[in-house]
């Protein structure tokens, strides 16, 4: 280690590192996940050894952040990535929450307060778009995929069949939601049914 001189604010020393210092702590930390479980505290040895048998990816370290919070350090961004392209992820259960680490984020378990997931009611009110919504897969019942939502819609021959939904929210803004079919079939808008198309009405 080496001595630096601190600054001297109202008779109160100060640290004072340059930008430089801060940008490179900042890119130490750049490939990182800031986790937490959900309900259940655990030794970072466990979680280590559990999640290094999930993932099945490169090297990366957990280090401890206090009070249940893990700092994840992958060696690049694209196991990252892929980590957070396939929440959810639980131990023993219970489940990890994960948010990508960035400048100044908070690493205390008091300002984790929200998790990220589509509820039932909220998919209701999106999937009413399309038609009638009946039920979802098992995958999206259990959350086993944040990134998308697989709905059965009870649809009219008269749909569209929309590739994006409007959704709009209190704060006023939009979000567009991508829709995709597992198959589309022939419609008639004209006579309003299913088995053939336009052209053959």
């Amino acid at each position: 280690l080496e001595f630096f001189e601190p600054s001297l604010v109202d008779g109160t020393l100060r640290a004072r590192p340059p930008p430089e210092v801060a940008a490179k702590g900042a890119q130490v930390s750049e490939h990182s996940l800031v986790a937490f479980l959900v309900g259940k505290r655990l030794p970072v040895k466990n979680v280590r050894e559990i999640l290094q048998k999930k993932w099945g990816i490169g090297s990366f370290s957990v280090h401890v952040s206090g009070n249940g919070v893990f700092l994840v350090k992958f060696d690049n961004g694209q196991d990252r990535d892929w980590v957070m392209d396939n929440v959810p992820w639980d131990i023993w259960g219970y489940h990890l929450a994960l948010r990508k680490w960035s400048k100044g984020i908070s690493l205390s378990l008091e300002d984790c307060k929200s998790i990220l997931y589509w509820t039932k009611l909220g998919l209701s009110y999106i999937a009413s778009v399309l038609g009638r919504p009946l039920y979802m897969d098992s995958s999206t019942l259990d959350r086993y995929a944040f990134s998308y939502a697989r709905v059965c819609v009870d649809m009219l021959a008269s749909s569209s069949f929309p590739k994006s939904i409007l959704l709009k929210i209190d704060d006023g803004s939009p979000t567009d939601i991508e829709v995709e079919y597992p198959w589309k079939p022939l419609a008639c808008t004209l006579c309003k049914v299913f088995d053939h198309s336009n052209k053959n009405c």
